[in-house]
């Protein structure tokens, strides 16, 4: 048994948290488009 160590550290939970706000952007983004461009087809 390895003795009690964070699973992640500080420097990786940082890049983590960098990395998965950039993914949450990209996603709203692409959400986003997806939903005025189905605005603007509907008409």
């Amino acid at each position: 048994m390895q003795t009690a160590q964070p699973a992640f550290s500080a420097a990786d939970l940082a890049r983590r948290r960098s990395a998965s706000r950039r993914l949450a952007w990209l996603l709203a983004a692409i959400v986003l488009a997806i939903y005025l461009v189905g605005l603007f087809i509907k008409r």
